[in-house]
């Protein structure tokens, strides 16, 4: 896919190069192995539909390689398939563009997990500071006003270790314009993160916790930072299924079994029938769902082939 940091000023020429000179070391994310077999096999019976991209690093001897800035699935891939060349744009960047432009790869993303997109949203707000020094409060307190409500253009975020507790809303403008999100999911999903302990953080990346937006935001807005560590644990091992139930079991008590609504049986039926489905039942099934009109905010689309980053 293509960079959402088009918008960057950047200077480019399309070569190929060798895969030996090309360092891919560094990354923001690991790779999904399953990506890279899947793009393997499309690049073998089509081609590389994007080039990756790659900035110029002179070394002190006087030799150039390349930094790999975007596309790391798309090398993985061709490394895979022994290919000795790959199709690359050396890019002009500063240093500060390149962090960006791979930040947003990621952001645009699809499948990125909440928890995920939490951390590069706050690697995002790094390099808007570095870009902004002015509009960024470093200070966990407000600037001192004898009455009324804080400055309009400020955000009030939860402190973000080594970060900040407010941002100037150029932020949010900023980051929903580049990846085409909404201003809202920008506020909620950096309040999540800032809520989140970094212990807490390492603890769930990798976990169904890590998918799980509304199980995540319940934590963060655990203020004991040992009980949502303990919540957590809960949550991972699977003894607790909801954060009110963890919070209780965390405590010492036994929560009240939970009564079952109407919502929730034909929720548990439908997903042991779709369990039980065969794929094809599945995609049929799917099929069915996007002709019909669904709930506000809901749509299903076909999967559209594209190129992984």
């Amino acid at each position: 896919m293509d960079s959402a940091a088009s918008t960057l000023p950047m200077r480019s020429t399309e070569i190929e190069l060798p895969l030996a000179l090309i360092d891919a070391t560094d990354r923001l994310r690991g790779l999904d192995q399953a990506a890279v077999d899947e793009l393997a096999v499309s690049i073998a019976e089509t081609g590389l539909v994007h080039a990756i991209t790659v900035r110029a690093v002179t070394r002190q001897e006087g030799s150039t390689r390349y930094r790999l800035v975007v596309g790391g699935h798309r090398l993985a891939a061709h490394h895979k398939l022994r290919r000795a060349t790959i199709r690359c744009r050396v890019a002009v960047l500063s240093d500060l563009d390149a962090r960006q432009m791979e930040v947003d790869e990621n952001l645009i993303r699809a499948g990125l997990a909440p928890l995920d997109f939490g951390r590069f949203l706050a690697e995002r707000l790094e390099i808007y500071a570095e870009r902004h020094p002015d509009q960024v409060v470093r200070d966990a307190d407000m600037p001192s006003r004898k009455r009324g409500r804080p400055p309009k253009n400020f955000l009030t975020l939860r402190k973000i270790p080594g970060a900040y507790v407010k941002a100037m809303m150029g932020f949010a403008e900023e980051t929903a314009r580049d990846v085409k999100l909404s201003r809202q999911h920008i506020y909620r999903t950096v309040q999540t993160w800032g809520g989140l302990s970094p212990e807490v953080r390492d603890r769930l990346q990798g976990t169904a916790i890590a998918r799980n937006e509304g199980l995540l935001r319940q934590l963060a807005a655990l203020g004991d930072k040992a009980e949502q560590a303990k919540v957590a644990e809960l949550l991972i091992s699977g003894e607790a299924k909801t954060v009110p139930e963890g919070q209780a079991r965390a405590a010492g008590n036994q929560p009240m079994k939970a009564v079952e609504t109407p919502v929730d049986v034909t929720v548990k039926a439908f997903s042991k029938l779709w369990g039980a489905a065969s794929p094809s039942a599945r995609a049929a099934i799917l099929h069915d769902l996007a002709g019909r009109s669904l709930p506000k905010g809901y749509a299903i689309q076909c999967p559209a082939e594209a190129d992984h980053g």
